[in-house]
């Protein structure tokens, strides 16, 4: 697979880039450490913000913002004329295939265009391909690292290593698979409910058929799933009896005018005795099949308990007027004309953080016990023990009035979503009371029947009876069919919902395993990697060797410390100091950077040294120079690395211009001015010294004069091995010109009388007779001694030239390039 490395890099126009009509251009090595110095307010910032925009589309700390800031309205510089920012990024392959050419335009109108002036067939793709964590690292991605939580560390941990989209899939499926989520989005509490209370009002159902077939047709081997037969057998049974048989004739019970037929019984004889009986017929079979059972007690307890965990949700939160209050302080925070994210609009008191997110928490609080309140109402609506008191209430035969139906209140209450505890526990001693009073009724009206059955004559009783009980049948049987074909839909749904929820959670489980043990693979392959380069990071600090440990059951990425001084396992973020923890997200990121093999293949750092103690700072570019760097090591990167820091710009100084380090420097009067690029190269204090002395300006082109000096003298003594006295190697303050000099000078004897100076016999005399003294004497004598200024600007004009001639004396022509080279020691070239 191709991978790119930036190669440049035009800004004009974005955030603080004025630079109208003459775009800022960066150009970057891809097999170097690439350095770029600005002090604070100049520009840095915005050029990773810049990279940031073209790649993702956003520029974080403006989206960070609240609405009412705007924060998009800043993305364009200010005071660029056309109010149009552009960003054009060169992409080098690393296998020699075509460069890629991305422009991003930020409109006027606030629209982002990506087109590709090199023809990349879709450059949005292009970009999202570049879309990895490690691409762009500041300071708070370093520090964030070891402080957020073992979560947060684990989820950003899957992004480093290529494992984001794993990551994302597997939250998903958590999601997906939590039976609250399920129930909730699913409905699948509700509709079990629903199919439990079918069932069992369809089970009632079932015994009146059966029980009104075996009193018309006779008992024996009823089956409701042969209703055809009992419905044959019924209408049998009714066209034996010669009084009904004409009502009967070709037709089926289902179709019987039963009104007809009660007419023509009223006929015979019995009159208003017979309609009684036939009304109590009815009675003692509507109230037997409608007795309290124990789980119907059994259900409201279930219900009760739920109303008790809202009752406690509610009592955590406080009283619902408060909950409105905390919604009203919420909108009004938020709002575009509040002035303080800070202050609270209620008693108007501040505080250190903005009160919008603890605003949503306590809100989120109320939502909790609201949605319990909800579940709660839901249940009601269809638990059997609820059902079962309706149906008691509204039997005839029980003669309750509409007044005296708790079933009718609560339903409201349901409506509503406001079910009280008291009243569902009223509701339970109501099923008790109930039962008593059914079981009277049911004897009342059986001892009524009993006695009427006395009065009429056998023959009209036992035909009034079996009209009764067909009739009974025939209002069962369509009962059933109507209320069979919708509770078998419902539990079709049902055995449907519980295949996919027990698919998801296996799922979601063989995933999670699967995506665990990855990550395992993954930290495995950086442990080592990441431990070395800590090592490195922090040369002479105690073997701590940082470790990262996963989960098995969730994304949790724990950092501990193998050993500390003794200790094993202990937390690396409660242990180490800012600089340590740092230096232990530095090699974490750079570890699993370097084991990343997707499109990017560069890595942008910005000011990530800002709390790192110098010689962790040192050490880390060493680092990435030797050991990551693309051309250092075959599968390296190309770093870009902003600084603001100016001990790291001496280093970047010495360091420029090498085959593995391009050195660049911010200058300018951003927002408003131009922003340029200058190369930082070895004589950029002699131009600038010889800019000031030229136009006689001495007060400010001797500091310049002396800063050029020091850099030439530190650079002789690096480049050629030159010994110096302890002090000078570990005490910046005892690093006069003087002592650099007389290192220089004292090797050069040293190495001529033991007959080992690589130098020309003309270097040595140059160096010991002219260029030495004339320096000594015309400069340093006066510079270090505080004396007055006895020289002039030809004289230090002078002072220059000898600067450069004793620099001379250590170097050779190269024969292969025709270029200067200084000897590698001064025994060797």
């Amino acid at each position: 697979m191709t991978r790119y490395f930036l190669g440049a890099l035009t800004i004009e126009g974005f955030r603080g880039i004025n630079n109208d009509g003459d775009p800022l251009v960066l150009k970057f090595k891809p097999d170097a450490v690439n350095s770029l110095h600005a002090p604070n307010g100049v520009g840095k910032s915005s050029i990773f913000e810049a990279i940031h925009y073209a790649i993702y589309g956003t520029v974080p700390r403006l989206k960070a913002m609240q609405d009412a800031e705007q924060g998009d309205s800043y993305i364009v510089n200010k005071f660029h004329p056309g109010q149009q920012a552009t960003i054009d990024l060169t992409f080098v392959s690393d296998d020699g295939t075509a460069d890629v050419t991305i422009k991003v335009t930020r409109a006027a109108n606030g629209a982002r265009l990506v087109t590709s002036p090199s023809g990349q067939a879709d450059p949005l793709q292009f970009l999202a391909s570049l879309q990895e964590d490690f691409v762009l690292v500041d300071y708070g991605r370093f520090a964030k690292l070891v402080d957020i939580s073992a979560l947060d560390r684990g989820r950003s941990f899957a992004s480093l290593v290529g494992l984001s989209r794993y990551s994302r899939l597997r939250q998903a499926l958590d999601g997906a698979k939590r039976t609250q989520n399920i129930n909730s989005d699913l409905g699948l509490s509700t509709l079990d409910a629903e199919v439990t209370t079918g069932a069992r009002a369809l089970s009632g159902v079932e015994r009146r058929v059966i029980a009104a077939h075996d009193e018309v047709a006779g008992a024996g081997g009823a089956d409701i799933d042969k209703l055809a037969d009992l419905k044959t057998a019924v209408t049998a049974a009714l066209s034996g009896i010669t009084l009904l048989k004409p009502f009967v004739d070709e037709g089926s019970v289902m179709d019987l005018d039963f009104d007809a037929a009660e007419k023509a019984i009223e006929k015979e004889e019995g009159g208003e005795a017979r309609k009684t009986l036939d009304a109590l017929t009815g009675a003692v079979a509507s109230l037997s099949v409608i007795a309290v059972v124990d789980a119907d007690g059994s259900d409201v307890d279930r219900l009760i308990d739920l109303a008790k965990k809202r009752d406690d949700a509610v009592r955590a939160v406080g009283a619902e007027a408060l909950h409105a209050l905390l919604r009203d302080a919420l909108t009004v925070v938020t709002g575009t004309d509040w002035h303080d994210p800070n202050q609270c609009p209620v008693c108007e008191a501040k505080s250190d953080a903005p009160l919008k997110p603890r605003l949503e928490g306590k809100i989120a609080l109320y939502d909790t016990a609201a949605q319990l309140g909800v579940e709660l109402a839901k249940e009601v609506s269809t638990a059997p023990g609820i059902a079962k008191l309706r149906q008691i209430e509204e039997v005839p035969a029980m003669a309750i009035g509409t007044s005296d139906r708790l079933h009718v209140a609560l339903d409201f209450e349901a409506k509503k979503g406001e079910v009280a505890t008291a009243d569902l526990e009223k509701i339970k001693e109501r099923l008790s009371d109930l039962e008593k009073l059914r079981t009277r009724a049911l004897e009342r009206a059986q001892e009524e029947t009993t006695t009427l059955q006395a009065q009429l004559p056998p023959s009209l009783v036992q035909v009034t009876r079996t009209l009764s009980f067909a009739k009974q049948f025939r209002d069962a049987v369509l009962e059933y069919e109507t209320a069979e074909p919708t509770l078998k839909a419902k539990q079709d749904r049902l055995k449907l919902l519980n295949r996919w929820k027990s698919f998801i959670i296996q799922a979601g489980q063989a995933f999670a395993d699967a995506e665990a043990t990855l990550a395992n693979e993954r930290i495995g392959e950086i442990q080592t990697s990441c431990q070395e380069l800590f090592g490195k990071f922090v040369r002479g600090g105690p073997d701590v060797k940082p470790t990262l440990i996963r989960a098995q059951n969730s994304e949790n990425v724990d950092l501990t410390l193998a050993d500390f001084f003794g200790l094993h396992d202990l937390s690396a973020r409660a242990l180490l100091s800012e600089s340590y923890r740092n230096a232990v997200a530095a090699s974490i990121f750079l570890a699993a950077a370097i084991k990343h093999s997707g499109v990017p293949r560069f890595m942008v750092l910005d000011d990530v040294t800002s709390s790192f103690d110098a010689g962790h700072q040192f050490a880390l570019m060493d680092g990435m120079r030797t050991l990551l760097r693309y051309g250092a090591v075959p599968d390296g990167l190309q770093f870009i690395i902003l600084s603001h820091d100016t001990s790291l710009e001496k280093y970047f100084d010495k360091l420029n211009g090498t085959t593995d380090w391009h050195h660049q420097k911010l200058q300018g009067m951003p927002p408003k001015g131009r922003l340029m690029v200058s190369s930082q190269e070895a004589d950029r204090l002699k131009a600038q010294a010889l800019q000031y002395l030229n136009a006689g300006q001495l007060d400010i082109g001797a500091p310049f004069l002396r800063q050029y000096l020091e850099y030439k003298l530190g650079q002789i003594i690096s480049k050629l091995e030159i010994p110096v006295p302890p002090d000078y190697a570990t005490r910046g303050d005892k690093r006069t010109l003087s002592t650099y000099i007389d290192a220089i000078t004292e090797a050069v004897t040293l190495y001529q009388a033991a007959n080992r100076c690589v130098l020309a016999p003309q270097q040595i005399a140059d160096l010991q007779n002219h260029h030495a003294p004339s320096i000594i004497g015309n400069f340093v004598s006066h510079y270090e001694t505080g004396a007055g200024t006895p020289f002039n600007a030809y004289a230090l004009l002078g002072v220059l030239q000898s600067i450069d001639g004793l620099a001379d004396c250590f170097t050779y022509v190269d024969p292969t390039n025709g270029q200067k080279k200084y000897y590698r020691r001064l025994d060797r070239k």
